[in-house]
C-alpha cells in the first residue's frame, strides 16, 4: 500500500513540475483570478441522521497559458477525529494565451484542454481517478467565471469502467448595494455509469456574503451556506446524500 501511494505521489509531483516548467516559458496573462482561500463547514444531514466538518483548502492559479485549481477536503464528524483526506487537482492549458490567438465561438471565450486527479486518502477502499478532455469558458459581464469541464473519467481498481464526466463551475459576485454584496459560486458533477457504480452527480452550491465589505476589507472574509447534494453516492442507486453546512471563507 505504502509503494502503491508512493509512486502516485511521484506522479503527482513530476506532472506539475513539468505543468510549471513549460507555464514559465510564456507570458504571463490576466485571467480569472480566483486565489487561494480556506474554508471551516459544518452541517447536519436533512434526509437521515449525521453530521459532517470539513476544513477545505482551495487554490487557483494563473501563470501564462497555464492553469490549476485543486483543493484539500479533511472531513470527518464534527470532532475531525482520524479525519479523511480527499485531493483534487486539475491543471489546464488554455488554447487563446497558447497561441496568442483568440480560440472562442459565440459565448464561449476560451477552450482550454487538460486532465486531473482524484484520491481519497483513509476511506474503506483505495479511490484514484484520473480525468482528461476539453473546457469552455464563458463570456459574463464583469468579473466572475462560469465554465464547462467535460472529460473522460476512469478510476482506478474494482473492475470500474471508463465513463465520462461533465462539471460546470461558476464563482460570480452579486453586488446589492456598496456595502453588501454576495458570491454565488459552486459546481455539478455529473458521473456516467463505470459498471460497477451507476450515474451519479454531486453538486455544492455557495452562497456567501461578504462580511470583510462592512469594514473595508472586501474580499477577505465570507460567511454564508453550502448546500451539498450527492445522489447515487459513489454510484450506488437510490443512495442519497443531503447536507445543510454553514461556511465561513478566508481569502489568503
Amino acid at each position: 500500500m505504502a509503494k502503491f501511494y508512493s509512486i502516485r505521489f511521484c506522479s503527482i509531483v513530476c506532472f506539475f513540475c513539468v505543468t510549471m516548467l513549460f507555464a514559465g516559458q510564456a507570458v504571463a496573462q490576466v485571467n480569472y483570478k480566483g486565489g487561494s482561500n480556506v474554508q471551516l463547514l459544518y452541517g447536519r444531514a436533512l434526509n437521515q441522521s449525521g453530521q459532517l466538518a470539513t476544513i477545505t483548502v482551495e487554490h487557483f492559479g494563473d501563470l501564462g497559458a497555464f492553469e490549476q485549481f485543486g483543493f484539500a477536503d479533511l472531513y470527518n464528524d464534527a470532532s475531525l477525529a482520524a479525519p479523511n483526506l480527499y485531493l483534487e487537482w486539475y491543471p489546464k492549458l488554455s488554447l487563446s494565451r497558447a497561441t496568442g490567438s483568440e480560440v472562442s465561438l459565440g459565448p464561449i471565450s476560451d477552450v482550454l484542454v487538460g486532465g486531473g486527479i482524484n484520491v481519497l486518502f483513509g476511506g474503506e477502499e483505495d479511490f484514484f481517478v484520473y480525468t482528461a478532455g476539453p473546457a469552455f469558458k464563458f463570456r459574463l459581464p464583469g468579473q466572475g467565471l462560469l465554465q464547462l469541464e467535460t472529460y473522460y473519467y476512469k478510476q482506478q481498481g474494482g473492475g470500474y469502467s471508463g465513463t465520462y464526466q461533465i462539471t460546470p463551475s461558476w464563482d460570480v459576485p452579486l453586488p446589492v448595494s456598496e456595502r453588501l454584496r454576495f458570491r454565488f459560486r459552486g459546481f455539478m458533477d455529473f458521473i456516467g455509469d463505470r459498471g460497477p457504480g451507476t450515474t451519479q452527480y454531486l453538486t455544492q452550491p455557495q452562497l456567501h456574503v461578504d462580511l470583510g465589505n462592512f469594514w473595508d476589507k472586501p474580499g477577505k472574509v465570507y460567511v454564508g451556506s453550502e448546500w451539498r447534494y450527492w445522489h447515487n453516492v459513489v454510484g450506488i442507486p437510490g443512495l442519497n446524500e443531503s447536507i445543510l453546512q454553514a461556511n465561513v471563507l478566508f481569502s489568503l
